[in-house]
Parts: structure tokens; sequence; C-alpha cells
């Protein structure tokens, strides 16, 4: 088993750590484009089509090089969603119509992509949902309201999951769930796509947040992924991806926090001594670092999996669901290395814990994930 990295991998990371400081220098609202322009939204996407056909653990590394500069965790958690919650989906199950029509955008950033999953009623549970997906002659008329949708108000196109309503009378019983791709200018030439405006969201705010309404919004048969009424395995299909890669970016956060704290400990003094030498200090650090290299080790682990062609779902589930309890006790560690310093919103410590917080909810909470994980284990 080889833990090193390649010159082109390195050379990747580089490049990205190097596009995350000027997407961070970036005004919040330019730093989508600039992740855009330096090739960050299409890595793992085929070279035919655009992107630069890197392999998931590569995508991986190069992902941990963005989070080590670009502090913007909402604006990666939205790459994230584009990148590995549809168009890894597109290039797995879509038709070689839809992918040549679709990924060549979203490699380019020209086409935003998002996931709208999420109901009142159909969080953790996705197979509740009861946005409905009727069938008509020239498609499918959608029509219901979904929740808490990464970059809603700025995304071209909606990954909607839906009960398939069957045919137009509305007579034929729900045949599951259908998938379907969703134009923002979907209907008639008129906004049936209808997103809200973004909530005021404790942290993660760079991803925009926002409720979106479909409002019986026609599509073709060109916008169904997958079968008709196999939507949840395709749904489960994205969050297997995104799950594995989504916060790989944390990898490079954890890290920067790190090297900060250990900093910090060795330059504050009390009673004439650093307190990186009190033992309590150091093993907090301690642990720290031991997230990190678990939550490093689980990540690529995962991203193997998949490029390997395993369903990787355990793995997926494990990867997310540690990372993101790592993440959320290393920041309170770092705070509470400050002391009071590191409660001021100047320190920028209660932002990254209302960051971290958001880690542990989207794409599965850790009880959904554990849910998972003992699925995969026979119990």
């Amino acid at each position: 088993m080889d833990f090193g990295w390649t010159p082109s991998q390195r050379a990747v990371h580089d490049r990205m750590r190097a596009l995350g400081a000027e997407a961070d220098a970036a005004a919040p609202d330019d730093r989508m484009r600039v992740l855009a322009r330096g090739g960050a939204l299409g890595l793992p996407i085929a070279r035919d089509l655009g992107g630069e056909g890197l392999d998931l653990v590569t995508t991986a590394l190069a992902y941990e090089g963005l989070g080590a500069t670009l502090r913007d965790g909402g604006v990666l958690l939205a790459a994230g969603a584009h990148l590995f919650g549809v168009a890894l989906l597109l290039a797995r199950v879509g038709t070689p119509a839809q992918r040549r029509a679709w990924l060549p955008r979203m490699a380019s950033g020209a086409c935003m992509a998002t996931v709208a999953a999420t109901e009142a009623g159909a969080g953790s549970d996705v197979a509740s949902v009861q946005a409905r997906a009727d069938r008509t002659d020239a498609g499918y008329r959608l029509t219901g309201d979904k929740r808490y949708v990464t970059w809603a108000d700025r995304a071209d196109v909606y990954l909607a999951i839906a009960r398939d309503g069957g045919g137009r009378a509305g007579g034929a019983p729900a045949r599951g769930l259908t998938a379907l791709l969703v134009p923002r200018a979907a209907g008639d030439g008129a906004a049936r796509v209808l997103p809200g405006a973004p909530l005021a969201t404790a942290g993660l705010r760079g991803a925009r947040l926002a409720p979106v309404s479909f409002a019986g919004c026609e599509v073709g048969h060109d916008a169904l992924l997958g079968r008709a009424g196999a939507g949840l395995a395709v749904f489960q299909i994205a969050m297997t991806f995104e799950r594995a890669l989504i916060l790989a970016f944390r990898l490079g956060a954890m890290e920067r926090a790190l090297g900060e704290a250990v900093r910090f400990t060795r330059e504050r003094e009390i009673g004439g001594q650093a307190i990186a030498r009190h033992q309590a200090v150091a093993h907090r650090l301690a642990r720290m670092k031991l997230r990190l290299e678990t939550s490093r080790l689980l990540i690529y682990r995962a991203a193997w999996a998949l490029d390997q062609g395993e369903r990787g779902q355990a793995e997926a589930a494990l990867a997310k669901w540690h990372t993101a309890d790592s993440a959320v006790a290393s920041a309170l560690d770092d705070l509470r290395l400050r002391g009071g310093a590191g409660y001021l919103e100047e320190s920028g410590l209660p932002s990254a814990i209302d960051d971290a917080l958001g880690g542990s909810i989207h794409s599965g909470t850790s009880d959904v994930l554990a849910t998972i994980v003992a699925r995969w284990l026979g119990v």
C-alpha cells in the first residue's frame, strides 16, 4: 500500500492551494467564479467533456489544498454539491447525450448545479418526499417545495428528487421516486422554478441555502436520470459521491487550524512559560492531530474505493461521519486553547465552529450515517 503522492498529484494540490488563496482574497460573491476559472469545478470530469480527468483520490487531495487556503467553507460546500452531488452522478448514470449536454458547462462553471431533495417532512428520510413528478406526453410536470438547497438562488440546474405520480390522469399509484435534472428556466418560458431568498444560517453562509419551489414546471423525457421510479437508487449514488468527498476541503482547514494553534501555544506565555509546555495543552493539540489524520485516511480510503468501481457506501458514510465530528471537536479545542480571546468574533473561531457544525448535518447526519454503516455490517 502506497501512501505517497506522485509529482503530478502534488502539482495539482499546490495549484489548488494557490487557487484557494486567490479565492480567499476575492469578494465573497466572486469566489465561486474564481474557483470556476481555476478549474476546480471539473477536476474529475473526463477531458473530452471539459474536465481534467483526475481520479477521485487526486480530486480529494486537490480539495484538501483548496480548504487549506480558502476559509469560506460555505462556497466550498456549494462547489462540492455541484461537482460531487450532481456532476459525478451525471458522469456515472447519465446517458451519452446528457453527459455531452451538461458536463462541459458544469466543468467550466458556466452551468452551476445543486441537489434539491430535502423537504419539510423529508430530510434524513428522503423516501418520504412529497414533491410530485407527473408524466406528460412531453416528459414530466414537477410540483413541490424543497428546503435547504445549496446555492439555490444561483444554480442553473437542480437535481430534483420527486415521487413518480404516474400518468396524466392522476389515478395511477405512485411508483417510487424519480430523479430529474431541472433547468432553472423550465416551463413554458416562464419562471416555474422559484428559488427563495438565502436563509440566515449560523455558519456556511457562502453556501446560500434557500428554499426552492417547483411550480408545475415542465421538463422533457431527457431530464430523467436513470430509470423512472428508481430515483432513490440514483439519489444514493449521488450521496455516496458527496459523502466521500464533500468534506475533503475540511482536511486542509483542519491542518491550517492545527498549525495556527501550535504557533499560538508556543508564543502565548503564562508565568514566563509557553502554554504549549503544559501537558493539558499539548494533549489537546495531539488530539487535533489524531482527528486530522484519521479523517484523512477515511476520506482517501472512500475515494479509492469509488475509483476501484466499488459501491463505497459504507466507506463514504464513515468518512463523512468521522470527519464532520472531528471538525467540530477540533474547532472547539482550538477555541478553548485561546481562552476568552478565542470567543471574540474577530478571532474567526466562533465562525469556524458554526461552519463545522453545519458539516455534521448536510449530506446525512451522524445518526443517519451510523445507520448506513450498521446496515452494511448486517445489523
